[in-house]
Order: structure tokens, then sequence, then C-alpha cells
């Protein structure tokens, strides 16, 4: 029987462990934690990804009976003190504008942890201690040497060392491949209980007003100069209010260093007073900081296919846009599918290389986030770079995901072209449109210019919910329609009629709209031309037949999966069931 040791026993480290052994059902795994307590924990608001990977390890059912529904995000952009008085409003609201079909939660991550931990122990052979080395073979196992607390050590084999250990980044710095991210990034953050949720409530903001569900139970944000501030309400059955406080900024641009509870009131004082007082209006459970916690590695998996660096054992994600979890269900499929191919005698390093090129191609997008910090106190430019990636991500990276089309080798190497890294002083600009909005002058009221980028209607596709009845062609026909039309939309509010040495500019700006049009209307007609990246050699081919099985397998059992759905549904399931 092959084996998997599994270093550290987080989140990162349980989560591989269900799916493992989902996918994987003759691999042992053994999981070696030295049960370090008051571990710093966060990472509460999960997106569509990742509810569409919990589900496929049987946790719907105590997702949807534990925790809050996530009703997308609600951004706050601040209205500039000049232009408030006479709205009569704090700030523009954007927020969804209805409930898509795709569920996303907030996690309480000390509850979801602890589940976690209840199912996973009795898979796995549990053992106590710490690694002090991992001794790699080109053709036996790896063998790992372990120390109790007692200072016993004891020798494991395994045939794939999976290194979970998080921060201590046990295999990047045994095998010299640790390394720096290109931009830092700061942290503080708290559990914030007993708070008084009405003066949240009570913020005066221009937005579509809808009765779809109550603003409260998305997941809140407000900008400042280098900063972003987060407020994500959890579900507790001890505490009635409980929610997620954080602060996340890059140090070199906010001019913050050692970030605490005074420094962060003091900061929301000036910026945020609303949020200040909900924060005064409730009682702190605990808190947690990270100071410059950015980093990197050289490679992340073994092209021979025997370690594999998952989670933050690998990078560290900032927390915007709630992307750390969902890359590991992504990179958990990833693992699974080189074991698979290892095991079958099909792995070729060129397949490992393309999963590799995946993830510099997420890399790429941190590097533009990290970018966006040099904007985040103009709110047109923040919100009109914000729905834009809204929309990009529903309508190519989450399409890309549901179908399984990012585990095929050419697939992940058209992606890693397109997301390309490159040097840090060599970034785009980091809002959308920049040819535009750098154009915009004292004409362009700042709230219609806020206001009119909340294209949540157009942004996200509320139809699509089944990886194997999706078009990624035409699902990407709808981003280029959608992408024209913010682009004109933008051009409106320019008012370059008004202007004729802009009519030039106006023009070539229209004729790249049309040109969106254009192959809009080609994909539609041929989707299958968008897949034409895609490999069709079975070396580069994803291990999962058909490709969207990597969430819900052929073979599932009940058990695994919903089993409701399972006993409603008696034929081999092959995508997630709702109804039509």
């Amino acid at each position: 029987m092959k084996t998997i040791a599994i270093i550290g026993n987080g989140l990162s480290g349980r989560l591989a462990a269900i799916y493992f052994k989902q996918h994987l059902p003759d691999v042992d795994i053994t999981m070696i934690d030295p049960n370090a307590p008051n571990k710093p924990i966060v990472g509460e608001s999960t997106i569509e990804m990742t509810a569409q990977f919990l589900n496929s390890l049987g946790l719907g059912e105590y997702l949807e009976e534990n925790h809050l529904h996530k009703y997308g995000l609600t951004y706050y952009f601040k209205i500039p003190e000049e232009k408030a008085a006479a709205a009569g409003k704090e700030y523009v609201q954007h927020e969804a504008p209805g409930v898509i079909r795709l569920p996303a939660f907030n996690l309480n991550r000390h509850t979801f942890d602890e589940e976690l931990r209840r199912r996973v122990e009795p898979m796995v052979n549990l053992v106590e201690g710490k690694v002090t080395e991992v001794g790699f073979s080109d053709m036996g196992k790896q063998m790992i040497e372990v120390i109790d607390k007692a200072g016993e050590t004891q020798t494991i084999a395994a045939d794939y060392v999976v290194d979970c250990s998080g921060r201590a980044r046990l295999l990047a710095k045994q095998l010299g491949i640790a390394t720096d991210a290109p931009f830092q990034r700061s942290s503080y953050w708290f559990r914030l209980a007993d708070f008084d949720r009405s003066i949240l409530n009570g913020i005066e903001t221009e937005k579509p007003r809808h009765l779809c569900y109550p603003s409260y139970c998305g997941t809140h944000h407000f900008y400042g100069k280098g900063y972003w501030c987060w407020l994500i309400p959890m579900k507790s059955k001890e505490e009635p209010n409980l929610a997620s406080v954080g602060i996340v900024y890059r140090p070199d641009i906010s001019g913050e260093k050692a970030m605490n509870m005074d420094r962060l009131l003091e900061k929301l004082d000036m910026d945020h007073p609303k949020l200040a007082a909900v924060i005064r209006s409730g009682r702190k459970v605990d808190e947690s900081r990270y100071f410059n916690y950015m980093y990197e590695a050289k490679r992340y998996y073994d092209p021979m296919g025997r370690w594999f660096l998952l989670g933050d054992s690998g990078f560290t994600f900032d927390p915007a846009g709630s992307l750390g979890i969902a890359y590991l269900g992504h990179q958990i499929p990833q693992i699974t599918s080189i074991i698979k191919k290892s095991q079958a005698g099909t792995l070729t390093p060129d397949y490992v290389e393309a999963m590799e090129g995946h993830i510099q191609a997420e890399l790429f997008k941190q590097d533009q986030l990290s970018n966006r910090y040099t904007v985040m106190d103009d709110p047109v430019r923040l919100a009109w770079s914000l729905v834009f990636n809204y929309m990009a991500y529903f309508h190519i990276f989450l399409p890309d995901y549901m179908t399984g089309a990012f585990l095929n080798g050419g697939v992940a190497k058209s992606t890693a072209m397109r997301l390309a890294r490159m040097d840090a002083m060599k970034l785009p600009k980091p809002y959308a449109f920049p040819e535009i909005l750098d154009k915009f002058d004292d004409r362009v009221c700042p709230i219609k210019a806020t206001a009119a980028a909340a294209h949540f209607d157009k942004a996200i596709p509320f139809s699509f919910f089944r990886g194997d009845k999706l078009k990624r062609g035409r699902v990407t026909s709808a981003f280029l329609y959608k992408r024209a039309l913010m682009r004109n939309t933008a051009m409106k509010l320019l008012k370059w009629w008004e202007k004729p040495n802009l009519y030039p500019f106006a023009a070539g700006q229209y004729l790249r709209s049309l040109g969106d049009w254009a192959l809009a209307l080609l994909l539609l007609v041929r989707p299958q031309l968008y897949d034409r990246p895609a490999s069709k050699d079975p070396a580069m081919k994803s291990a999962f037949e058909p490709a969207h099985s990597f969430l819900f397998p052929a073979a599932a059992k009940p058990a695994m999966a919903d089993k409701k759905m399972a006993e409603m549904d008696k034929e081999p399931m092959g995508a997630p069931v709702a109804a039509e």
C-alpha cells in the first residue's frame, strides 16, 4: 500500500486528508503534528470555489446547519467630505443585488476547525511530534525523522510527503527554496462579541435598495491609505453577536509598523468613525497579529512527485478576496492528480511544471493585489477595479475551477502565459480602464462615478451552478460583452463629446468595445474555440475522468457526499445535483 505523510494538523492538512481519503482510497495516511496550542486562526470568509470544494468533502449539510450564509462582498467607498454633507450620505456601497445559486459561507473557524479534527482523526495514523528532517530517495521511500515531547525519535517512511507545516515552512527551509515575496503586508485581527450591529446597519449609504437579504449578512470592507479593514459576521452558540474584525496594510504605504487595538481605533476615528464605534460597543475575545508576513518559495511541487508544499508552507495570501482557502481547493486536487499519475506510472515533469505554472499565475494575481494598495484611498479607481475583478472571477476563474479545466496541463500553461509574473516595478496600473479613469477630472462627480461601477447585476452570472453543464467559451463570451459595457459606461462618465480633443481617444475606446463584442459573438457561436489550449496528450490531461469529477467523483460513496442527494439519485454522480 502506498503511503502519504502529511506534516501538520491544521486546516490545509485536515482538508487534504479528507480529500485524499476520498480520491485515493487505497493510500494509507500518516499525519504528524507537534500539537502546539493557541495557533492564530484567520480565514472566516469563503467564496463560491471554497464552498464547492467543502461540499465535495461531505461538509454541505454541516455548513448549512452550523455557519452563516455569506451574501457576497459588501464594499464601503467613502464619499469625500465636501461631497458627503450635500449628498447626506457617508459612503457609496456596493453589494450583490440578489442571491446567487452558488453558495458561500462565513465560517466560525474555531468550530469549523474542530469539526474537521473530529472527522479527520479516525481517517489517519496520527503521530504527535515534531519533524526534524525529511530524507528523499529517487527510487524508494521518503524517510521522515520525528521527535516527540519526551525527546524520543522515530523514523516514518512514506511514498509522498505533503508539507502542511504552515509558517514553520519545514521543507522550504530544509530544501533551501524559501524566498521573499515582492511586496510585504502586515495584519492585526480579533474576534468581537456583544457589539451593537445597529451602528453598522445605520450607516447612510448610496446604493440600490433590495429585499433579498440584510446587508449585515455580507462580508464588510472599508478602505484607507494603504490599508483595508474587514468585518465578518459569524455564527456562535456561545455569543449571540460575534464577528471577525481585522486590518491588512502595506507598511511602506500606510506608514504603520506594529498595529494594536489603540492604534487601529485611532486610525478608524479619522477614516471610518462608525466602524470604530462598532468596535468600541463590543468586547474583544482574542487577538492576533502578523508583521511583514508575506513569503514564497522557489518551487512548490517536486518534479518527481515525492514532495509538495501546500498552503502556508509554501506561500502566503493577502486575505482580500478570501483566496487562501479557495486555493487550497486548487492545490489539493493538483497534488492528488500528480499522485494518481505517479501511481499509474504516467507522471511527467512537464505535467508537474504545468501545475507549478498555475501557482505562479495565482501569485501574479497577488502581485496585482499588492499594487492595489496604492489606490485604496481612491474610491473611484478602487470601485471600478473591484467590480472588474469580481466579474473576471465569475466568468473566467470560477468556470475553470468547476469544470476541472485548471487540472489540464495545457490550460494551466495557457493561464500561466496570460498571467505571467513580471518585475514588481513593471506591473500595470492597479485599476480597471486606467486610460479612461486617468482622464476623469472635476467634471466627473466622484459619487456618481463610484456608484456607476456597481455592475454587480451584470458581473455575476446568476444562472450557472454545475461543472458538467458549463461551457467555458460561452461564459467568457459574456465576460467580453460585459467588459465592453463597463468601458462604455466609463466613457459616458467622461463626457468625451464635450472635448473635441478627446474624439480620437473616444474612437479608439469604442473600437476596443466593438472588438470585445465581435470576439464575444464568435465564442457564443463557437465556444469550443476557447478550449483549444486544453491538451489532448494523456500525459498532460487531468488524472480525473471526467475532468469535473475532481469535485464529485462518479464512485463517490453517499457518506462522502450529500446523503439525501445520493438517495434521490441512484445513478453515479458526475457533478453537484441541484434543481433545474
